[in-house]
């Protein structure tokens, strides 16, 4: 198999960026830098390769190797900087024109730098080259509640809006979320939190491409021991595929609420609430709409569940411009044992836009077996579905009418040790 130099230059782009992470980390952290590398081995049997109404099933077997970075300076025990960088091969059974190896590119980095007790500043970075197979998609953590920061070195995870790819079913795709965000404690009862978001997407096969900038500020204000009053303001400018550009204006406020109940368990309960309205300046697409997000988390001592609704004016992934888009969520992580995990998450978003409408349904649900420190085994399943309502026909990137498809897939993956020991893993891989 050959790489065309397009591919060959984005992959070698990425190892080189890569690299230089390695080089300056190394120079500044000393022995509080860790790096490692594993490898993934998996199977898959997906009966919709390429998410279209007419099926295609094929049995698909997946080598990862991952190269990992990771920073936690002294005091701290968890890495404020990750950085991963997976490149994927696959060999398909049926379809053997789609083998290939590097057409699935990732490459996630997210670091926390704490300025002083008061000031916190995280930022992260997910870069995505997708191939035009439509495989391996099985969910992911919820949104960052907006008054506080995402986990110490962590990547943020993205909204419906900006995760379409295993739903838009023509071509190969490469894109891009940054985000960057402030968290300032003026006194133990003001907080503001400000941030930035540039997200991107390139549609290779198919052409165009589509640009958003986003930055807000956010007050929040502890108004008693259980209550965080807050209150936003937030503008984004989109550039959709189609090339006109929208701004939007995001208004909006609400409180958090905490609460303790105690029962056998002892879990935890909170609630984050929000609403406002949404307002594009560009008239592309809807022009108003309400904005809302509700998140409810609960806590066990093994287990940790969030459910929620978010609302407002977004992207539409270049399908037709600005959506009106509401997006329901499930995310649910167990620790059925000390060795065995268990995940959930289900997602089904409604997007409204001026020409086309659309939902998808995603639910996902997996095992994990940590063997040992070393080799750990993935058993997963998920099904999507797919509803191209008014104005499917339009656009070239959805197929219409009703698209579902189901995969599963079992992985081995075994880790190593590169810096500052050499040799198997002597802890499993950090969440």
């Amino acid at each position: 198999m050959k790489l065309s130099v397009k591919k060959r230059g984005i992959f070698f782009s990425g190892v080189l960026l890569f690299q230089l992470f390695s080089i300056a980390l190394v120079d500044y952290a000393g022995a509080d830098f860790a790096s490692r590398f594993s490898l993934t081995l998996g199977e898959e049997y997906n009966d919709n390769i390429f998410f279209e109404k007419k099926k295609e099933h094929d049995f698909i077997t997946s080598i990862r190797p991952t190269f990992s970075l990771l920073y936690a300076p002294t005091g701290h025990t968890t890495p404020i900087f990750t950085a991963d960088l997976a490149p994927e091969g696959q060999i398909f059974a049926r379809h053997s024109d789609e083998t290939n190896f590097g057409d699935n590119i990732t490459f996630n980095t997210g670091y926390t730098y704490y300025h002083s007790p008061r000031l916190a500043i995280h930022a992260s970075d997910s870069l995505r080259r997708r191939a035009t197979s439509r495989t391996g998609e099985f969910g992911g953590p919820g949104l960052p509640p907006p008054t506080s920061l995402p986990p110490p070195g962590g990547v943020v995870a993205q909204p419906s809006s900006r995760r379409l790819g295993d739903f838009i079913s023509n071509g190969q795709e490469l894109s891009n979320q940054f985000s960057l965000r402030g968290a300032y404690e003026y006194d133990q009862n003001l907080k503001l939190v400000a941030g930035y978001g540039l997200g991107f997407t390139s549609f290779l096969d198919e052409g165009g491409n589509e640009i958003s900038h986003q930055i807000g500020v956010r007050g929040v204000y502890k108004w008693k021991e259980e209550h965080n009053l807050n209150f936003g303001y937030g503008v984004e400018i989109i550039k959709s595929r189609d090339g006109k550009y929208n701004v939007i204006h995001n208004i909006d406020g609400g409180d958090d609420f905490f609460s303790t109940i105690k029962i056998q368990l002892d879990p935890t309960l909170t609630i984050t609430a929000l609403s406002g309205i949404a307002l594009n300046a560009g008239g592309n697409g809807p022009t108003i709409a309400n904005r809302s997000n509700i998140t409810v988390t609960k806590l066990w001592e093994r287990a940790t569940l969030n459910v929620g609704v978010n609302k407002g004016l977004t992207p539409s992934f270049g399908v037709a411009g600005i959506s009106n888009t509401t997006s329901f969520f499930t995310n649910f992580n167990a620790r059925l044992t000390e060795l065995l995990t268990a995940t959930a998450n289900v997602d089904y978003s409604l997007f409204d836009t001026k020409d086309v409408n659309f939902n998808t349904f995603l639910a996902s649900t997996g095992l994990k077996y940590q063997i040992n420190s070393w080799l750990a085994a993935n058993l997963q399943y998920s099904h999507r579905w797919e509803d191209n309502r008014s104005g499917a026909a339009s656009t070239d990137l959805l197929s219409p009418g009703k698209v579902n498809g189901n995969n599963v897939s079992l992985n081995l993956t075994t880790s190593f040790d590169i810096w500052p020991n050499l040799g198997l893993a002597r802890a499993p891989a950090v969440q």
